[in-house]
Order: C-alpha cells, then structure tokens, then sequence
C-alpha cells in the first residue's frame, strides 16, 4: 500500500471516529433537552429507549470498527514510514485501551440515557 494511501485512509478512519462522537454527543444533549420539555407517555418513554439503544449501538459499532481498522493499518507501514516519529508512535499507541475507553463512552452514554428517559 502506499504511504499516502495508508495516511488518507486513517484520515479517513479518525473522521468516522470524529463524525461517531459529535453525533454521540448530539443525541446527548437532544434528549435532555426533550427530557427537560416535559414528560412522556408511557409508549413514547419506550419508543425513545428503543431509538437510543439502536443509535447507540450503530455509533458502538461505527466508531470500534474504525479503531480496529486504524490499529490494523499499523502493519501497513513501510520501513520509512515506520522509523519516523509518526510511525513510532503509531505503532506503540494502545489500542486495546482506545476500545475500551470506546466501549465505556459510547455503550455507559447510551445506558445511561436509557435510564434517564425511564426514570
């Protein structure tokens, strides 16, 4: 692959990660703001748990499939690439602590929405 194919496609990646976030964050504060309008019935308190648990799901997936991606384009270097500081520290970044401070983000968030529009 190609170095600058290699750099765009990790652009590429991080701004799925980036685009996972700010929408995350979005659904964050439109439910508090429909929250803080009043109450709900019954029907709608579910339907809503229900959007927020599949929204919440997708962006999981999204954002955790992009971190997977970018930690497996670590193989994809070339010499050069690799013995420069990018490379290097590229290739000791911790990924495995990125997914499950992912995981904590995107799953706890969408929980703990779920149980504020419950309650």
């Amino acid at each position: 692959m190609q170095q600058s194919e290699l750099r765009s496609w990790i652009e590429h990646r991080a701004e799925m990660l980036w685009v996972c976030l700010k929408c995350l964050v979005f659904m964050i504060v439109g439910i508090a703001v429909a929250i803080s309008w009043g109450s709900f019935s019954d029907n709608a308190e579910f339907a809503l748990s229900i959007m927020v648990a599949v929204v919440g799901l997708f962006l999981w997936f999204g954002s955790h499939g992009a971190i997977m991606d970018i930690a497996a384009m670590r193989a994809d270097m070339d010499e050069g690439l690799a013995s420069t500081a990018f490379g290097t520290n590229f290739n000791k970044a911790p990924f495995s602590v990125y997914l499950i401070l992912n995981a904590l983000a995107m799953l706890g968030s969408t929980v703990m929405l779920i149980i504020v529009i419950n309650a």
